[in-house]
């Protein structure tokens, strides 16, 4: 199996050294890496990177994160990737390789829940819900909000963009919220509700807190089983190693 890491960055890539310590429990034919960034010449990036030469206009939120998505992982499968992972420039892996390339064999999504959510949350979800519903073919009750990073297979990436068009999708607001996963519904292709990334300690939200990694937060996301872990600003004292020896 070959996994695509497919970084949708601004200038460069966090933490590149933890990076290769974790790259380093890996055979080099069994993961590609690919970056989209906001140049053509990001810095830093990991040795042997796919870099666009000729990157998308992209701006938060989005239909432009979706076709950047879509173009990284189209060079992926291109280059032989049975599945893609989309990663953010400041994401670290909770894992090691092998533990990785298991929760990649099947499609995931961090999905926000429907309880527990304030009424800004309810009354946004539903009016995005009900712009995208006639488009899906789908009601307002079996529509999801995913978090953007998510894991896709190969075969059901080619099923979606054969039965999707950025183009038309009627959401310009946080399209790379409501994009994937509903295609996936409206398709009847099977995805599992996964912890693919820890960004906020409330699960009910999807936008990302700047965090510093302690040994605490590392144990309280390894002992929920998260893949991935996003905006770390900093690291505490002894957790690089930790983290190394996870990797390893």
């Amino acid at each position: 199996m070959k996994l695509g890491f497919c970084f949708l960055i601004k200038e460069g890539l966090s933490h590149c050294s933890l990076w290769e310590d974790f790259f380093r429990g890996a055979s080099c034919d069994a993961y590609g890496v690919y970056v989209h960034a906001k140049t053509s010449t990001p810095f830093p990036v990991l040795f042997g990177s796919c870099v666009d030469p000729d990157p998308l206009s992209t701006s938060w939120g989005g239909q432009s994160l979706v076709a950047a998505t879509q173009r990284l992982f189209s060079r992926a499968v291109g280059d032989g990737c049975d599945a893609m992972i989309l990663l953010s420039g400041d994401m670290l892996p909770l894992q090691s390789f092998a533990w990785i390339e298991k929760f990649c064999t099947q499609t995931r999504f961090s999905i926000q829940p429907r309880s527990g959510l304030v009424s800004r949350q309810i009354s946004a979800n539903l009016e995005r819900f009900a712009l995208i519903s006639s488009y899906f073919h789908l009601s307002i009750n079996q529509l999801k909000k995913q978090n953007m990073f998510f894991v896709i297979t190969r075969d059901d990436f080619r099923k979606v963009i054969d039965e999707s068009n950025i183009a038309g999708f009627p959401l310009k607001e946080l399209a790379d919220e409501y994009y994937w996963v509903n295609h996936m519904i409206r398709i009847g292709l099977k995805w599992s509700p996964s912890r693919v990334v820890f960004c906020n300690p409330n699960i009910t939200k999807t936008q990302a807190l700047v965090m510093d990694l302690t040994s605490d937060l590392l144990s309280y996301c390894r002992l929920r089983e998260y893949a991935f872990i996003r905006k770390i600003a900093s690291i505490e004292l002894g957790v690089v190693e930790k983290l190394r020896q996870i990797y390893s």
